[in-house]
């Protein structure tokens, strides 16, 4: 049985209920002309990214970059990423985003997230986070 190594740089927080985020699509490559926003639900995250599910299908393009806004905690978060993954899952596709965060923004939010870990070992829910209630999780196809 071989042995699998974590490649991971930052803790990964996967969330048994998923956070609701609001995605806007800031451009592709240099062009700053799309600007679409959309729901999202974050099914895990980290500091160097996140895995979520959209409430409709974003453009097949290489280096898609993207907004997050999303609460955490009592503090609103909106990290800019590039779409480096499109998961196919046989309903809503899975989309995983690369942060570029600068050192203090990266610090913070792996903090937040380390504290959101413990929270949530206590409650699966918290008020202070952006969690999706129950109707949009159906409207997603989460449950």
């Amino acid at each position: 049985m071989s042995e699998q190594t974590n490649k991971r740089r930052f803790f990964r927080l996967k969330l048994q209920r998923p956070l609701g985020a609001e995605l806007r699509m800031v451009g592709v490559h240099d062009n700053q002309a799309v600007t679409r926003t959309m729901k999202t639900a974050l099914l895990d995250l980290s500091a160097g990214g996140a895995r979520f599910i959209a409430t409709g299908p974003l453009p097949d393009e290489k280096h898609l970059l993207v907004e997050l806004r999303f609460t955490a905690l009592g503090r609103d978060y909106k990290p800019l990423g590039v779409i480096v993954r499109t998961v196919d899952t046989g309903g809503n596709p899975q989309y995983c985003a690369q942060f570029s965060l600068d050192e203090q923004d990266t610090a913070s939010l792996a903090s937040v997230i380390n504290q959101l870990s413990v929270k949530l070992r206590k409650s699966p829910v918290l008020a202070s986070c952006s969690f999706l209630p129950e109707d949009e999780l159906e409207g997603l196809g989460l449950f």
